[in-house]
C-alpha cells in the first residue's frame, strides 16, 4: 500500500520512538496522556487510552490494598520469598 493509503497505519519507527518516550519516568506518562487525548491517528489514540486505563486499574488496586490494610502483610510475604 502507498504512503497515503491507510490513515491508521502506524510505522515501526513511531513505535520505537513511542516506547522509548513512554519508558522515561514522568515525561512518558505525560506523553501517554497527550497522545491519548490529542492524537490524530485513531489506532494510536486507542492504544494510549487502553494504556491509561491499565494505569488507572493498577492505581486503584494499589490504593485498595493500602486502604484495606493489606500492605504490611504483602510486604512481609515478599520479604519471606526473598530469603
Amino acid at each position: 500500500m502507498g504512503k497515503g493509503g491507510n490513515k491508521n497505519h502506524v510505522s515501526f519507527w513511531f513505535w520505537m520512538f513511542a516506547l522509548f518516550v513512554v519508558a522515561i519516568p514522568c515525561i512518558g506518562f505525560i506523553m501517554v496522556i497527550i497522545w491519548a487525548i490529542f492524537g490524530e491517528n485513531e489506532s494510536r489514540k486507542n492504544y494510549f487510552r487502553a494504556l491509561l486505563a491499565w494505569h488507572v486499574i493498577g492505581l486503584a488496586l494499589c490504593l485498595a490494598i493500602l486502604l484495606l490494610g493489606f500492605g504490611p502483610a504483602i510486604e512481609k510475604q515478599i520479604q519471606t520469598w526473598m530469603q
